[in-house]
């Protein structure tokens, strides 16, 4: 079900020098996992001229909550538009864009969906249920997860807010191929950033985290992907600190934005020693996809 590609570029590194006419596209299976595992490479994608940045949330994240518990997910939302707010606005200068996002509704594939945009940087909420650490989903959700779908245990899935449901994987993969499509200007190089699923380099992740990059995996060649970078996530928090110094305020700062969104939302913040944890720590390598 799943392609592989040669590797041609292999690098574990905290930083790397971008190309001109890029557009990155970060996938996060919740809301609150690029901030922590891809960043600062996230905040560097921004600084770019001439780069789109894409952040593709791919469910969300509500824990079995669904729309209940005064809209957990809404709130690890705010978290993550907080963040993005930071960062633009750390590259504009005394001009700041405010609180107000362009949010327009779009269709891919028959599939209505919210699309946001803030700056250089594109917003995304797809809002699968949120699959469990293992993925055998919560009772709220039917026990749907990202990760029965890929593997064909189940034939269907509903957005937690019931905007759409797509039928079968290929469904919901089209939906993306068609999205990163529309997205990327014509002649851009298109990069995805997506979790390691070498679980010798990556052990330990959550199912959506994989099962998310597995997803994207699969419809990168048709999409027109060129670039994958693949982070070591959960594990991170076991390996040396390697982002300093001025990357790390940024990443500290982007991280405790994003606890914010939740503590305001009347939700307990993350900013907390377990998730502190993963700050200041980003590992990575990065594949350039044969033509073939």
């Amino acid at each position: 079900m799943f392609r592989t590609y040669r590797a041609v570029l292999v690098l574990f590194i905290a930083s790397f020098t971008m190309q001109a006419q890029m557009t990155d596209v970060y996938v996060s299976a919740h809301p609150d996992d690029w901030q922590l595992f891809m960043n600062p490479n996230a905040y560097h994608s921004l600084k770019k001229d001439q780069h789109k940045v894409i952040f593709l949330h791919t469910t969300a994240g509500d824990a079995g909550a669904g729309t209940g518990e005064n809209n957990y997910y809404l709130a690890r939302e705010e978290g993550s538009l907080r963040a993005i707010r930071l960062m633009v606005n750390t590259l504009v200068g005394s001009n700041t864009l405010g609180t107000e996002l362009n949010e327009t509704s779009v269709s891919y594939y028959g599939h209505p969906i919210k699309r946001m945009e803030y700056g250089n940087a594109v917003i995304y909420f797809l809002r699968l249920p949120d699959g469990n650490y293992y993925g055998p989903g919560y009772p709220v959700h039917d026990n749907k997860s990202l990760q029965k779908l890929l593997k064909g245990e189940i034939s269907n899935i509903q957005t937690v807010d019931q905007s759409t449901s797509y039928k079968d994987f290929r469904d919901l993969s089209m939906t993306i191929t068609e999205l990163l499509q529309k997205e990327r200007s014509v002649g851009d190089t298109l990069r995805l950033n997506i979790a390691e699923t070498d679980t010798l380099v990556n052990p330990g992740d959550h199912s959506d985290h994989r099962y998310s990059s597995y997803l994207m995996q699969g419809l990168a060649k048709d999409a027109g992907v060129q670039f994958i970078r693949f982070y070591i996530e959960y594990h991170t928090n076991t390996l040396p600190m390697n982002v300093f110094p001025e990357d790390y305020l940024i990443s500290a700062g982007v991280w405790g934005a994003t606890a914010s969104g939740l503590s305001d939302m009347e939700h307990n913040s993350t900013w907390d020693s377990v998730h502190n944890s993963w700050i200041g720590r980003q590992y990575f390598r990065e594949e350039e996809l044969s033509p073939e």
